[in-house]
């Protein structure tokens, strides 16, 4: 629709023109329900309009957040891919409690790496 504003300003351009010259011809009572639907056309018009292009900048800023979104979950796919190899590669099973203790201080220091 916002493609073809232009197109559609000038179609109401003409049908409130030709509603204007249809009114010049009426008597007092016709010309005024003439001039009223014209203004209530124009009104919806611009309220039609003002809602289609709250309506686009709302999905452009939709569009930037699933981008931020879709990039964050790339992020996180990439950091576990990463996590889940140094677990399988640099955890040797162990045996005692402090060397448990040992390993979880190793990994708690690469977790803010995040």
């Amino acid at each position: 629709m916002l493609d073809n504003r232009q197109r559609h300003v000038e179609l109401l351009d003409r049908t409130i023109e030709a509603g204007e010259n249809l009114a010049a011809m009426l008597s007092g009572d016709g010309r005024d329900v003439i001039r009223q639907q014209t203004s209530a056309l124009q009104l919806e018009w611009d309220q039609l309009f003002r809602q289609v292009t709250a309506s686009q900048r709302q999905l452009e800023v939709s569009l930037v957040e699933w981008t931020s979104y879709t990039d964050c979950v790339r992020q996180v796919k990439a950091w576990l891919t990463k996590m889940r190899k140094m677990v399988n590669d640099e955890l040797p099973l162990v045996g005692t409690l402090e060397e448990k203790k040992v390993q979880l201080q190793t990994f708690k220091v690469l977790l803010p790496v995040w």
